[in-house]
């Protein structure tokens, strides 16, 4: 059966991402460098696979999807040393979409981050977060137009200052043009819109900041987040 990879499952966004799936009932495949390493992460759930992948070695990722039968993936991965944005936030996602267009992949979701377009240069968050890993904004954002300049759809989600609340406490709220809002959002609702994502025609080829305010909001309403949103410039699938 067809399943959803989640590159960067042993994170915290993404571990909130293969929940989500498997709160679904879709078959989720966890892509981590160590496996056994999370063995008991996310339970004794029969539709989970956990397999071995490393955003730096396109050929295991490629291997790891043949094996994983995957269709859909979410990249969730980022850097953990000072000087591995390069490597893992942008050539991280090129290897990601040359194996996804190895492997006949419909739809790559990648977590991105707020404020990470040039024009925000100048913002003491980004300026910041530029500096805890050297060139991060700018290595997600050059990843980015990776996907951008590829052929397999996507969707590019870029959450505001991230919280580890439980989901549908707030009001998630979509925005387009990186306009400088810092915001703040859980992770396990960016979870909830990138799985959304995947099944929605309105997602594909789009990118969007995600914030929220105050107010509950069901699971169903993200389901609908996306309409009304323009694509980006580019491959119209």
């Amino acid at each position: 059966m067809a399943a959803t990879a989640v590159i960067g499952a042993g994170g915290p966004t993404g571990s909130e991402c293969v929940k989500r799936l498997l709160e679904l009932g879709q078959p989720a495949v966890a892509i981590v460098r160590d496996p056994q390493k999370y063995k008991d992460a996310f339970g004794n759930d029969k539709n989970l696979r956990l397999l071995s992948g490393d955003v730096t070695d396109a050929a295991s990722l490629k291997s790891a999807f043949k094996e994983g039968h995957v269709k859909n993936v979410i990249f969730a991965a980022s850097g953990k040393t000072y000087w591995s944005a390069k490597s893992v936030d942008e050539q991280g996602v090129g290897n990601t979409l040359e194996a996804a267009a190895s492997n006949n992949v419909d739809h790559i979701v990648l977590v991105s981050s707020a404020l990470v377009t040039p024009k925000n240069r100048l913002h003491p968050i980004r300026i910041i977060l530029n500096n805890i890993r050297w060139g991060l904004m700018d290595a997600k954002f050059r990843g980015e137009n990776l996907l951008r300049e590829g052929r397999v759809a996507y969707t590019v989600v870029r959450p505001g200052g991230l919280t580890n609340d439980s989901p549908g406490q707030k009001q998630v709220i979509a925005s387009q043009g990186d306009a400088g809002n810092a915001g703040r959002i859980a992770r396990s609702d960016v979870a909830r819109v990138c799985v959304a994502a995947l099944n929605s025609t309105a997602a594909k080829n789009v990118t969007v900041e995600l914030f929220s305010k105050d107010g509950s909001q069901a699971a169903s309403e993200i389901d609908s987040i996306f309409n009304g949103l323009k694509p980006d410039n580019g491959l119209a699938k």
